[in-house]
């Protein structure tokens, strides 16, 4: 969108001003001379300045038409905090005028602290001379004083090296509020209301400090908000919001996080009244799991995830963009820069999704060929930082074929890939243990579809194993939401064994309510080893509860598929005799239908 006065200006040179969006920059100069060319030769046929404003990037954010009194100069920053540069440059023309900063232009500098302010004349439709201005750093902070340099002849543009004056203004400024360094963690304030869980809304907070601390930030405050219902404009109403501006300064926070999803009308007007960075659970999940993220897959899920929220999130209603659409206030030229961000990111969406079902036809190919050896798959789901990963490497490395470990660690998403390994029950029997990813309250419906090819193998397994953390006093409300994941996903219906983990360091009347209503579980400690082979016991019982016992006869001419038998580890008992061999198994329906002719009646 080009702001300012349009009236007159012919649609030619809006749509190529609009083209410049597109445009990539050097971002060491102050402005390319091809760029100028092309602003300098149109508001010399208009007869009306032109303003580009780019960031530290080299992105041109915003294009404006009219002198310094009709374009209104929008409150655009990428700064940090209030004690920085904007970051932003302003570079405008002045076609029928000297290439000086006139006193606007000083007062613009001023008030919105930009990076630097150029101004370029113009002669025979080209630019001709250009001078710049800067504020000036004294004591360490930004003084109202505006430095000038120039008129220069315009050949001497690139010789402006842009990044490496601010850097030298920047190094100066020696009190910001507050720096997130190298050895800082961002500091942040949490922000809730009360949910319809079972969760206080203190819990909520505190697992969101979870989140947060495993994001990488360090919490300084929790606000909770009482209202009857959400404020659509500002989630938990202006008034509130200033109270958070105030609160923000004082603490000297970087970012504030709200313990539900916003949408991006609400991030918007929640960072102008609160004057910082403003993100939801949603967003600090898909951060962390982009964090976590490690295999191909992984990460391709979490990207795909992350660009299917921010999608519906492209707001264009504010000075950057116009709407679009029909009637009174959406007629104009459309959000140009809003549509290309749109199609980028429908593009990559489309790459990935491409890219993961050729993902998942290579898992079902192995989902396959597990499946043609007979060999039960059983998964463990649960909440997040349940023990489910500690769970499978103890088992791994008590009865495992393969004794790799997958990372263990006392924090939220500790991993994110599905790992599969071979261990052997009680019985001598194989079975598959499949470890996910850990499910949380307000899961981002957006990780649930990105990861559906991960969460299959739950689908697809044939006993799950939820892993409960006995120890949290929010179990029953972890066991809810995980329910709730598993039927979203289709897995609803499947067998499913409770394992109460961590009764080792869980209080006595933790367990004593989840035995009263949860009967059938059973009390492990996987760091302790304690009653894992009762677990193990138990899987055996539900993975072969519907199998079938049948006797067979099989003469010795075919003693293969005794070994075939043997492979599939379903012999119960055999014996020898003079006519062949007599053996009793206990199977699957489909590998009794492979040795059905040799079936003989029990008496």
């Amino acid at each position: 969108m080009i702001r300012g006065n349009l009236e007159g200006v012919k649609k030619i040179y809006i749509e190529e001003l609009e083209n410049l969006y597109e445009v990539e920059c050097d971002k060491n100069l102050l402005v390319s001379s091809e760029i100028l060319d092309i602003i300098c030769r149109i508001s010399s046929k208009i007869n009306r300045e032109i303003s580009l404003y780019i960031n530290r990037r080299g992105r041109i954010i915003d294009i404006g038409i009219g002198d310094s009194f009709t374009v209104s100069l929008e409150a655009m920053s990428e700064k940090r905090n209030e004690n920085t540069l904007s970051g932003i440059r302003c570079i405008h023309t002045h076609p029928s005028g000297e290439a000086y900063l006139s006193s606007v232009d000083v007062t613009a500098l001023i008030n919105m602290k930009f990076d630097c302010m150029a101004a370029v004349n113009i002669k025979d439709e080209k630019p001709y001379e250009f001078s710049f201005g800067y504020l000036k750093i004294e004591d360490g902070k930004i003084n109202d004083e505006v430095l000038i340099e120039g008129v220069y002849p315009v050949s001497k543009i690139r010789n402006v090296d842009f990044m490496d004056m601010i850097q030298s203004l920047e190094k100066n400024i020696y009190d910001k509020i507050h720096v997130v360094g190298e050895n800082k963690r961002e500091r942040s304030i949490l922000v809730g209301m009360a949910s319809s869980d079972l969760y206080t809304p203190e819990e909520s907070l505190n697992e969101l400090e979870e989140l947060a601390d495993t994001a990488g930030s360090e919490v300084v405050y929790k606000v909770i908000q009482n209202r009857g219902k959400i404020d659509t404009a500002y989630y938990i109403g202006s008034g509130k919001a200033r109270e958070i501006a105030l609160l923000r300064q004082s603490l000297m926070a970087d970012t504030v996080i709200f313990d539900d999803e916003l949408s991006g009308a609400q991030v918007r007007n929640l960072e102008e009244i609160i004057g910082c960075k403003v993100i939801d659970r949603t967003t600090l999940i898909l951060d962390i799991f982009a964090q976590r993220a490690v295999s191909r897959e992984g990460k391709i899920q979490v990207e795909l995830a992350q660009l299917k929220y921010r999608l519906p999130r492209l707001i264009g209603l504010g000075g950057v963009l116009s709407r679009t659409g029909g009637g009174i206030g959406t007629r104009g030229p459309g959000e140009k820069k809003l549509e290309i961000d749109r199609r980028h990111i429908k593009n990559r969406i489309y790459d990935l999704e491409k890219e993961l079902e050729d993902i998942k036809k290579n898992r079902n190919l192995q989902r396959e060929r597990r499946k043609s050896n007979e060999i039960p798959v059983v998964s463990f789901a649960g909440y997040t930082n349940a023990g489910k990963s500690t769970l499978r490497n103890k088992l791994c490395e008590i009865s495992g074929i393969d004794k790799e470990k997958v990372l263990e660690a006392d924090m939220l998403f500790a991993t994110l890939d599905t790992t599969t390994r071979l261990v052997k029950l009680p019985s001598g029997k194989d079975v598959l243990l499949s470890d996910t990813v850990g499910f949380i309250r307000k899961l981002p419906h957006e990780l649930i579809e990105a990861f559906k090819s991960t969460l299959e193998e739950v689908i697809y397994s044939d006993v799950i194993v939820h892993v409960v953390d006995a120890s949290n006093k929010n179990a029953q409300a972890q066991i809810e939401t995980v329910n709730s994941v598993l039927k979203e996903i289709g897995a609803g219906d499947k067998k499913i064994i409770l394992a109460f983990n961590k009764v080792d360091i869980a209080d006595d009347e933790n367990i004593s309510v989840l035995r009263s209503k949860y009967s059938d579980g059973v009390e492990i400690s996987a760091l302790k080893e304690i009653n894992l082979d009762v677990l193990m016991q138990k899987i055996e019982n539900e993975v072969y509860k519907e199998f079938i016992e049948a006797k067979l006869f099989i003469p010795y001419s075919d003693t293969k598929i005794i070994s075939y038998l043997h492979d599939n580890k379903c012999v119960e008992k055999e014996e020898y005799k003079e006519d062949g061999i007599y053996v009793d198994i206990r199977t699957t329906k489909d590998i009794l239908g492979r040795v059905k002719d040799y079936e003989i009646e029990i008496h």
